[in-house]
């Protein structure tokens, strides 16, 4: 039984790791929406400065609910597992670490794992494609 489950976990290897990063950035992006100002003190200060806070998260909340969607959904997947790396990576390099970076971190990884496999699935399709 728990052999069956493993495997057919193992199966769906890919759809796993898209729920675990599309998860927390389509959390995020609906929280962003319906409470932004439990989010606007995330907004990096200098970020703040030059745009309005509550504007960027209506902004950034799209965005993360666009990503999340595409993962999901699971086409161009190079496309938003890039955009969900650059993302989750920038949260890091622009607000800083705290004590929640570790989940930007790890998420960030997970999405780098997915951009590669896409782009080595790609990769591997246009080589066979073009082979003559």
């Amino acid at each position: 039984m728990l052999k069956a489950i493993l495997r057919a976990l193992s199966e769906r290897e890919d759809l796993l790791l898209r729920v675990a990063v599309a998860f927390p950035l389509l959390w995020a992006g609906l929280s962003q929406i319906t409470n932004p100002t439990d989010w606007v003190g995330f907004v990096p200060p200098w970020l703040a400065s030059i745009v309005d806070a509550e504007a960027f998260l209506g902004i950034h909340s799209f965005f993360n609910l666009i990503i999340g969607v595409g993962l999901l959904l699971g086409f161009w997947r190079i496309i938003f597992s890039g955009l969900a790396t650059a993302s989750l990576a920038s949260i890091v390099i622009f607000y800083g670490v705290d004590d929640i970076t570790f989940r930007d971190v790890g998420l960030a990884i997970v999405a780098l794992v997915l951009f590669l496999r896409a782009l080595k699935s790609h990769w591997q399709f246009n080589v066979i494609k073009h082979t003559p």
